[in-house]
């Protein structure tokens, strides 16, 4: 199919690299074509846009950037750029279908007033996770616009993906569903990226536990809570530190490690390009994943799992993510901790037990052999091309039920 894809993500951040330019490259391999939209921050080089540039021409991919704006007037201009630009490229290569990443770019289309046919691809629940962040009121008119407009691009949707079972259990329940191909498909991680995990260096700091914070700081993600898991543990004896590994919320993470008092010899806020976090990760011992939950949020997919158990990183958090609670109950990769306890005193028992976990013999094979069978981005691409397979496949027998109807009418009269 020729295809655009609309992102409000920008294809050079590392959420852009890791999780939209593999599918689509996937894709192309599988005979489909592609326009891609992406909102890119006004920060990246000229250097970086010609270098994703030329790799996207190498792959046949024609890319076209916009602005991301910030602020209440950039938002304004981030939709109304977006509804000129979908509208205008849907014009010029009439496409057979556009592919929405997410709640925004859903938003954008529907207000675009393209015909073109569009696969939803759902990444959360938007407008109820904006009104848990307080991002919008409930009840107010944005909110009853915006929900209606959501609505709108799933019962219109000739094809749709959520990223967990739990997710389209919940889509069903809130929305009007129709009867199109559905896929279930995770945020997956390029395990060709990772080596192997070996045993624990031998080095003089043998005995130290090196905690790791990837990716995003803002809300929902809870910087405090790791840091107060990793203080906990240094009050009761034992040797670690924490890094986190983040791109843009540095201010956030620094308010949050005086909030709670962390040593900041014990702290690094570390940014890096996306090539070396891979190698970056095989350094640390345990991986953290804390975040508010929400009857919304609780069925998300976070990025940051699959990239900790590519590496070969046994991962704690808390409860109410369903993905990390069932994990947690059926793989020895995955801990659950009391967030009460992060706010007083952990116990010698759960001191002990976390130790035992990171510690314990072959949890980093453990951890990589879950990968490769859950979180795997070949498995993944597998299925994106099934659902666009299938997706043709059912407007081709529209478009012949169409033909059919039109001859039968012609007859009749």
């Amino acid at each position: 199919m020729n295809c655009v894809y609309f992102t409000y993500d920008g294809l050079l951040d590392p959420l852009g690299r890791s999780q939209i330019i593999p599918y689509v490259q996937r894709l192309v391999t599988a005979g489909h074509s592609f326009v891609i939209i992406s909102y890119e921050k006004q920060q990246r080089s000229a250097a970086e846009i010609l270098a994703m540039e030329c790799s996207l021409n190498m792959a046949r991919v024609e890319w076209l950037r916009l602005p991301f704006g910030t602020g209440k007037m950039g938002f304004l201009q981030n939709i109304i750029r977006g509804m000129l630009l979908v509208r205008k490229t849907c014009k010029r290569i009439c496409p057979d279908i556009v592919h929405l990443r997410g709640f925004m770019p859903a938003v954008i289309y529907k207000l675009s007033r393209s015909r073109v046919p569009h696969l939803y691809d759902f990444r959360g629940f938007g407008v109820e996770e904006w009104m848990d962040s307080g991002k919008i009121r409930a009840g107010s008119l944005p909110c009853r616009v915006l929900r209606k407009i959501d609505h709108r691009a799933v019962e219109t949707a000739s094809g749709l993906v959520v990223l967990e079972k739990p997710a389209e259990t919940l889509l069903r329940k809130t929305y009007n569903v129709p009867k199109v191909p559905l896929k279930v498909i995770r945020t997956c991680t390029d395990l060709s990226l990772y080596q192997p995990r070996s045993a624990r260096r031998a080095d003089p700091d043998r005995e130290s536990l090196r905690f790791v914070c990837l990716g995003g700081a803002r809300r929902p993600y809870r910087p405090d809570l790791s840091l107060r898991l990793v203080s906990q543990l240094l009050k009761s004896g034992v040797d670690c530190r924490l890094d986190f590994i983040n791109e843009r919320d540095h201010a956030e993470i620094s308010a949050a490690i005086q909030e709670v008092g962390f040593p900041q010899e014990k702290a690094k806020i570390l940014k890096m390009d996306y090539d070396d976090v891979p190698g970056a990760l095989t350094h640390y011992d345990c991986g953290l994943i804390f975040l508010d939950t929400s009857p919304w949020r609780r069925v998300c997919s976070p990025t940051k799992l699959g990239e900790y158990l590519a590496a070969g990183l046994p991962v704690i958090s808390i409860g109410g993510i369903d993905i990390l609670d069932a994990l947690a109950v059926r793989t020895p990769c995955v801990m659950m901790v009391n967030q009460g306890e992060l706010s007083g005193a952990i116990g010698a028992e759960t001191v002990n037990r976390i130790a035992a976990f990171i510690r314990r013999p072959g949890v980093g094979r453990a951890c990589q052999g879950l990968a490769q069978r859950e979180f795997g981005l070949d498995m993944a691409g597998r299925l994106y091309s099934a659902l666009y397979d299938e997706v043709e496949a059912n407007m081709k027998l529209d478009a012949c039920l169409s033909l059919q109807a039109s001859l039968d009418k012609n007859r009749k009269s």
